[in-house]
């Protein structure tokens, strides 16, 4: 029975080998903050190591109000697919955004909010069922 010599450059590439295969688990997956249906950013700031499928960071806020009463929800994930969409009707509004660096859904600032345009119409409609009853 022979025993070969060890080969410098055979160990240099299973260390390079070893050291990559540790590196690509876990090491790089993307960080997100996560919450769900939270009334206030403040309450969506848990850093959360997302799965390697998950490429994106995604914040979904969804607000009403009228006049100087309104109300918002906001949730935080990680996601693999993320579509950034924008919606208002009336009095209500929703937003998803979507970004793919670690920890960059920070703000649910990036949220909307109804147009006063809107909120104007229907108070001016609301006031005309008043008057006029008949209509």
């Amino acid at each position: 029975m022979s025993i070969r010599p060890r080969s410098p450059i055979m160990d240099a590439f299973k260390a390079i080998f070893l050291l990559t295969a540790l590196c690509t688990g876990t090491g790089f997956a993307l960080q997100c903050y996560t919450c769900t249906g939270q009334a206030s950013n403040t309450n969506c700031m848990t850093a959360t190591n997302c799965t390697a499928a998950s490429t994106y960071c995604k914040t979904s806020v969804l607000s009403g109000g009228i006049g100087s009463l309104s109300a918002a929800t906001i949730s935080k994930s990680c996601e693999s697919v993320c579509v950034a969409t924008s919606l208002n009707v009336l009095v209500v509004s929703t937003s998803v955004s979507c970004c793919s660096t670690d920890l960059c859904n920070t703000s649910g600032a990036t949220s909307i909010k109804s147009g006063y345009a809107i909120l104007a119409l229907c108070l001016g409609l609301f006031l005309t069922l008043i008057r006029n009853p008949s209509l």
